[in-house]
């Protein structure tokens, strides 16, 4: 005895396919193209409605699932950017302190030289631009998806004094509102999954029952 059916022909509902039942789901900018299709597509097979309202709760349960994903890029994309400012302003932060070494040993020179401050004129100047350049590429190779690059950087991280596990740690808690929202919106999306999934599960325990006839 079982309760799975074969899929209805969506013809004997006026359908083409049950997917018609839906409106055109439009590109997102943001999206990877012609990642959604294969995506609803195996999750749909795994899914196997066998009737129009089991697709379309299914269909929802798609959308649910890829909602999740995106926001979960989204909100790591937030992480990302906090991180990478991190990077950032600590690469400017040991810049100046480099130059401002730099330019007490010219100054002690000077005043070794017999130099005063009323004739002292400074050599060189911070080039914060130059420095937030720096700390710019070192925070683009520090998400970088070339494992060895990304170690590299790691490194370089590594090397300035900062834990790269303290860095993510200070990005969770210091969360932006935008990356807080996706938090958020994830827990409410997780939700729905459960509720819309258990209403599907129940509309496969209700399908009609397929039984053998049993000769006595």
């Amino acid at each position: 005895m079982s309760n799975e059916l074969a899929p209805s022909d969506p013809a004997r509902f006026g359908l083409t396919t049950f997917s018609s039942l839906l409106p055109v789901r439009e590109h997102i900018v943001g999206e990877d193209p012609g990642s959604f299709q294969g995506f609803h597509d195996g999750i749909m097979q795994s899914l196997a409605p066998v009737t129009p309202y089991e697709s379309v709760i299914a269909e929802n349960l798609v959308a649910i699932e890829w909602e999740l994903i995106q926001h979960r890029r989204m909100r790591d994309a937030g992480l990302r950017k906090i991180i990478g400012d991190a990077i950032c302003d600590a690469v400017v932060k040991k810049e100046k302190a480099a130059h401002d070494d730099a330019l007490d040993e010219a100054w002690d020179s000077h005043v070794e030289s017999g130099g005063t401050e009323d004739d002292w004129e400074a050599p060189f100047s911070f080039d914060r631009d130059d420095a937030a350049v720096k700390g710019r590429d070192l925070a683009t190779r520090a998400i970088s998806r070339e494992d060895v690059e990304f170690a590299a950087a790691c490194d370089e991280i590594d090397a300035m004094g900062i834990e790269v596990v303290e860095l993510m740690g200070e990005a969770y808690r210091s969360s932006s509102v935008t990356v807080r929202k996706h938090e958020e919106k994830l827990q409410e999306l997780e939700r729905r999954r459960r509720e819309v999934k258990r209403d599907f599960d129940a509309l496969q325990k209700a399908r009609p029952v397929e039984a053998e006839v049993i000769e006595l």
